[in-house]
């Protein structure tokens, strides 16, 4: 939508306010800064604003103010900088406290729906429906629809349809679920009160609406109601956008005061199912790729885009049991995508760092494709760590199936998997390139995985995206957004991630001390970061270990299978004995044994006679020993260990059978051999 008709639809909307809440005078400044700021004429525009704030609106009129208004206005404020976002922020905050905590109570919608249908005081009426707004909310729509699609009594379905107009993006989404009623009637009143509202995340549903329906008064409700929204006419095109910014949560379409744990859908009348937040952007995307494969039923990007929203919601399942029937249903959705476009959306996601849904589709790739696809080929060569390694375990898994080589990236990426030790993961989001330097430094030298991103915009995306986060930053200064913005969307989606202000400025640092883990003012010196980083952060490991045991796992079925060399990873591989989980070092030990050398001996001996590894963990080093040995020719300076863990018997059995196996495949000269056997002679072999 242009600023001009931006514009013109804000003062439309300011014009129809009323209540008692809400200044007609304040509507008025607001449409006239942002006509004078569209104009180009900024001091003038901001003397406006700034009278807003003179005017000392309420909680609720500020609300209000920001319900009616296009948010991008706000957005391009908070760009603007200076006395602009200032203003901008004061507004936001006031129309946070003033927007109630919606309530899903059906009789006490129907009541309040009631008593506004009955009251013939204008103004009593118009209290009724600002009730239902700052109470209800969406929750509102179910009691008001029904009445869009009675043709008898006119004067209570136009009340209806005003206040659902009146109610605005709150019933957006109620509204488009109500576009699939089987009433002619009640579907074009229903585009009707979209177009009024004019909010452009109709748009694409309401075209959808046009070209299929077979009601022609509905039809032209709908293309005219689309065009108030701000269509471009291409139904599918708006679609498809609208998936992918509900996928990545952008302000356009998820405000940060929409209702995030419910999603509407028609089934003879509207209901409300509730959802768990972490949920909702991949639910609204669906919804909108299923709708452009109603427009176009072989669309290749409408398909991908299921299959990335679904590669999410399986991500997210995997680390909350709470999540795991909705987990199920996507896998089954996400499988029956089909290759191409799981392909494309794996695509997607490595050309924006997504490894939470990364690691979901290399996963259902692997277990697919019949052959390396060129998003696997890019997930191997991604900056993210966990993509590169589920990218490589993916091809590694096709290479075994197909009974053919791996590629050397593969391998190496298996090898990196397998041998790293992923213990916390951060992200500093700073707009100050030189601080940020200095604590990605810090962390890196402190075994920390980091990514960094100086945009406020991008730092949400790529911490909500993250498959584990263990330590955020967030600095003063931040591209797009503000601090204060930021750190409301980590609480808001992950309230347990520990959060440390990057800040100087003391009287800043004050401001927001109460809304952090703490404060970093010199980020060359992390040491208020010590306790932090060195907590127990088990779920991290474990994800960590799951990687580096299908790594080894991967690495030794290659190598198993005779057609790839895996013999690069085997520095990688032994170096997780000395510090990894059996879980990990027990494949790892296997995969040795199929490319090890002479020089991983040593490491193989340390585990074997270390009396407190587990039984298990010596007798599988002593396994690994014993090919590689057979491999490496004489071997001298071996076999008599070996016979002397064999012949211990305050050993356990597995241990000394282990070791005496070894011990026979040791190619050593036969004075060694002869001596090893006087070590087991009197062992019980006689």
């Amino acid at each position: 939508m242009t600023k001009s008709r931006r514009t013109l639809g804000l003062c439309l909307a300011l014009a129809a306010l009323a209540s008692p809440s809400f200044s007609q005078d304040l509507g008025g400044l607001y449409s006239e800064g942002v006509d004078l700021l569209s104009r180009g004429r900024k001091t003038e525009a901001l003397a406006k604003f700034q009278a807003i704030l003179a005017a000392d609106p309420t909680n609720e009129a500020a609300y209000e103010l920001w319900k009616e208004a296009d948010h991008q206005v706000f957005l391009d404020m908070i760009v603007e900088g200076g006395e602009y976002r200032l203003v901008a922020e004061r507004l936001l905050a006031r129309a946070k406290l003033g927007r109630s905590e919606h309530r899903n109570d059906a009789g006490a919608v129907r009541a309040l729906v009631s008593e506004m249908l009955a009251e013939a005081d204008a103004l009593v009426r118009r209290r009724t429906v600002t009730q239902l707004s700052s109470e209800h909310g969406p929750y509102a729509a179910p009691a008001l629809v029904p009445y869009l699609g009675d043709e008898g009594d006119g004067d209570r379905r136009v009340l209806a349809m005003a206040t659902l107009i009146e109610l605005g993006g709150d019933v957006v989404w109620p509204l488009i679920a109500a576009l699939g009623s089987d009433h002619a009637y009640q579907r074009r009143n229903v585009a009707i009160c979209l177009g009024r509202i004019g909010d452009p995340r109709a748009a694409g549903a309401l075209e959808a609406i046009a070209a299929l329906d077979g009601d022609s008064a509905v039809v032209k409700a709908a293309k005219s109601a689309a065009a108030a929204c701000g269509s471009t006419g291409n139904g599918l095109s708006l679609l498809l956008a609208d998936g992918h910014n509900y996928y990545g949560r952008n302000a356009s379409h998820i405000r940060p005061f929409d209702d995030q744990n419910v999603t509407w859908s028609w089934d003879g009348a509207l209901t409300p199912s509730d959802i768990a937040v972490s949920l909702f952007n991949d639910q609204m995307a669906l919804g909108a790729f299923y709708r452009a494969l109603d427009l176009d039923a072989a669309n290749g990007d409408a398909q991908a885009g299921i299959a990335r929203a679904c590669g999410s919601i399986v991500a997210k399942a995997g680390r909350s049991d709470d999540l795991a029937d909705a987990g199920v249903g996507a896998q089954l959705t996400l499988s029956a995508a089909g290759v191409g476009a799981i392909d494309t959306a794996l695509l997607w996601a490595v050309k924006s760092d997504d490894a939470s849904a990364g690691a979901a589709l290399c996963q259902t790739l692997g277990s697919m494709a019949s052959a390396p696809t060129s998003a696997l080929m890019a997930a191997v060569a991604a900056g993210d760590p966990t993509l590169r390694g589920e990218g490589a375990l993916a091809l590694a898994s096709i290479a075994t199936r197909s009974g053919t080589a791996a590629g050397g990236a593969t391998v190496a990426a298996l090898g990196d998997a397998a041998g790293r030790e992923v213990l916390r993961v951060a992200a500093v989001i700073d707009g100050n390139a030189e601080r940020a330097g200095k604590a990605l430094a810090g962390l890196a030298s402190n075994g920390v995985i980091v990514d960094h991103r100086g945009s406020g915009i991008e730092g949400i995306v790529l911490v909500r995206r993250m498959p584990v986060v263990d330590l955020i930053l967030v600095g003063d200064r931040v591209t797009g957004l503000t601090t204060d913005q930021v750190l409301a969307d980590i609480a808001n989606n992950l309230p347990n991630a520990p959060v440390f202000l990057l800040s100087s400025d003391e009287e800043f640092a004050d401001a927001y001390s109460d809304r952090v883990t703490g404060v970093i003012s010199d980020s060359s010196d992390l040491s208020g970061l010590e306790e932090t980083l060195n907590a127990d952060f088990e779920g991290a490991r474990a994800r960590a270990d799951d990687l580096g045991r299908r790594a080894a796992m991967a690495l030794g079925a290659l190598a198993l299978a005779g057609h790839t060399d895996c013999s690069a990873t085997a520095d990688a591989l032994a170096s997780t004995l000395a510090h990894r989980s059996e879980a990990v070092t027990a494949p790892a030990m296997a995969a040795l044994a199929q490319c090890g050398s002479w020089d991983h001996i040593h490491a193989l001996f340390s585990v074997l006679g270390d009396s407190d590894r587990s039984d298990s963990e010596r007798s599988n080093a002593a396994m690994a020993m014993g090919p590689i040995l057979a491999r490496s020719g004489a071997a001298e300076g071996v076999a008599g260990p070996l016979a002397a863990i064999a012949a211990n018997g305050d050993e356990s059995t597995e241990v000394r059978m282990a070791a005496a196996q070894a011990l026979g495949m040791v190619q050593t000269g036969a004075a060694e051999r002869t001596q090893a056997l006087g070590a087991l002679r009197g062992s019980g072999s006689q």
